[in-house]
């Protein structure tokens, strides 16, 4: 069981650490777009590519990962022997939508989604890629001006 709980502590500490590292590459990236906008349009939409790639391709699927294990390795260490046996791996409980609900009905949670992860792992990076989009109209919105 302490096993447990050192995997989930250690996931915790990444899943913050990766946060932190998308939101900061995020605003330094934005930061530079805004400079390079009205000067550099090449710069602007290359810019603004890689940092919606890196939004969607990149930081939403592994926060999103890693909030699971989080939830896998905090709920699995309050679990009793009985339903531990009946629980998946955190490979499939991250994959398998199936079995994570079951594993979710185990540890009696509704969705991993809670109101802090709904902000900063949904709005953000959507309020990240409004903006990008609004200064790419804008930008070429400008040019044709």
């Amino acid at each position: 069981m302490n096993n447990d709980l050192d995997k989930w502590s250690i996931n915790e500490t990444l899943l913050q650490s990766y946060r932190s590292i998308f939101i900061s590459s995020q605003a330094f990236l934005l930061a530079v777009g805004a400079i390079v906008s009205g000067k550099n349009e090449v710069v602007l939409f290359s810019v603004a590519a890689i940092s919606l790639l890196m939004i969607w391709v990149i930081w939403f699927p592994v926060v999103r990962s890693r909030h699971k294990i989080v939830d896998y390795y905090k709920c699995s260490s309050q679990l009793s022997e009985t339903n531990r046996s009946q629980l998946c791996s955190e490979k499939e409980y991250v994959h398998n939508r199936k079995l994570r609900t079951q594993a979710n009905q185990l540890f009696d949670i509704k969705t991993n989604w809670r109101e802090t992860r709904f902000k900063i792992d949904l709005l953000i990076p959507i309020c990240f890629s409004v903006i990008w989009t609004v200064l790419v109209i804008y930008e070429i919105w400008t040019a044709w001006k």
